[in-house]
């Protein structure tokens, strides 16, 4: 078990793509060649070597759209840069809202704030059977692999083989927090673009901002309603037919508009939980897989662990929990400095450029590519 202390670590990237240079995005279930622009996962096989970025969600994407030719000038725009800059976005976000949930839980248990930060260093360092059976050790250590600071080529650590059918127990879950957290900080008042700020877009601006604070409400409790998601969307589709009918005069009032816009269709898509069982079901096909290669398909598709319902969940998780551990350690001790007799060790990635809109991530997509089609799953019993 985990006993180190508290340490930044993590993956630039979590799996190598088929062909880096293929830039036809295919998602059909069974053929991963390298997904949008050479970023996507590799499949179950997996890939024998570790040669560019995976874009955290890229899979939410692709899987709407199913298979295109990507222009050049999209393929090119989701560069190694690009996707390391969103990467590391995301997994600020993803961090803010944990953070913010463990203090949500220590309020409402009427402990302070501190009991928060408390239960967040135990799951890390030292997590109790609960922690592990409840899926939180095991989201905590991905949340660790997932810093964007460490060298893609860390992952070549993870080859430790895992059956098929013990990934065919975990209850995957839509990371969803942390999407909603996004748009509801890109939807204050300050983080709208200049061009929508007019008077003329109140009541869409409006519209949007409750459906995302309904969004939000939802996610906090547990699952987003294919109601609330609708209702996201739909806010959004009439934003957009109002700035069609309106665009600016300015030529960069309007790019910076539709970068926005472009920010808020890519995001809301990754609000649909993700139909990921045919992915899943490729496991029949083969005996088992790498830890490497688990890690990238729930980075892909922006996945976690869920709550268990049953007692082979939960055994799942117990036997899992061992191996993404000694993962972790292993990517630690890439990080420390090269000794006599010590294990392959990988500098850290270039820092990424600072001052990141999400919107740069689908800047040469197509609004239309990003809008649609959508296609809502609720899960049974949901609201």
């Amino acid at each position: 078990m985990h006993c180190g202390g508290p340490r930044i670590l993590g993956l630039a990237a979590l799996l190598a793509v088929v062909t880096a240079g293929d830039a036809r995005a295919q998602y059909g279930y069974g053929n991963y060649p390298g997904g949008y622009g050479g970023y996507g996962w590799g499949g179950w096989g997996g890939a024998s070597t570790v040669e560019g970025n995976v874009a955290q969600g890229l899979g939410y994407y692709a899987q709407g759209l199913g298979q295109y030719n990507v222009e050049t000038a999209q393929a090119r725009s989701i560069n190694a840069d690009t996707a390391m800059r969103w990467n590391q976005y995301w997994w600020e976000a993803q961090v803010a809202q944990t953070r913010a949930e463990r203090e949500r839980l220590a309020r409402r248990q009427a402990r302070d704030s501190g009991a928060g930060a408390a239960a967040e260093k135990r799951i890390i360092e030292n997590p109790t059977d609960d922690d592990i059976a409840n899926g939180n050790a095991l989201n905590a250590a991905l949340q660790q692999i997932s810093n964007p600071k460490v060298h893609s080529s860390s992952l070549r650590l993870g080859t430790t083989k895992i059956p098929g059918k013990l990934i065919r127990q975990i209850p995957f879950v839509n990371a969803s927090e942390a999407v909603t957290f996004s748009l509801d900080q890109l939807t204050t008042e300050s983080g709208w673009p200049s061009a929508l700020k007019d008077a003329k877009y109140e009541d869409e601006r409006k519209a949007y901002s409750e459906a995302i604070d309904k969004a939000l409400a939802e996610d906090v409790e547990g699952d987003i309603s294919a109601a609330t998601i609708k209702q996201v969307r739909d806010a959004l589709s009439r934003l957009r037919v109002k700035y069609n009918a309106n665009l600016p005069k300015d030529i960069a009032q309007k790019t910076e508009a539709e970068k926005y816009l472009k920010a808020l269709y890519g995001m809301t898509r990754m609000l649909d939980r993700p139909d990921v069982e045919k992915v899943i079901a490729e496991l029949d096909t083969i005996k088992e897989t790498s830890l490497g290669n688990l890690l990238g398909f729930m980075h892909t598709f922006n996945l976690r662990f869920g709550r268990p319902v049953t007692p082979q969940q939960r055994l799942a998780y117990e036997s899992l929990y061992p191996l993404i551990d000694e993962l972790r350690d292993k990517v630690v001790g890439s990080l420390e400095p090269s000794k006599e007799g010590a294990g392959e060790t990988t500098p850290p990635p270039p820092a990424p450029k600072k001052d990141f809109h999400p919107g740069e991530f689908f800047n040469d997509m197509k609004l239309d590519h990003l809008e649609g089609p959508h296609r809502i799953i609720d899960k049974p019993g949901s609201k």
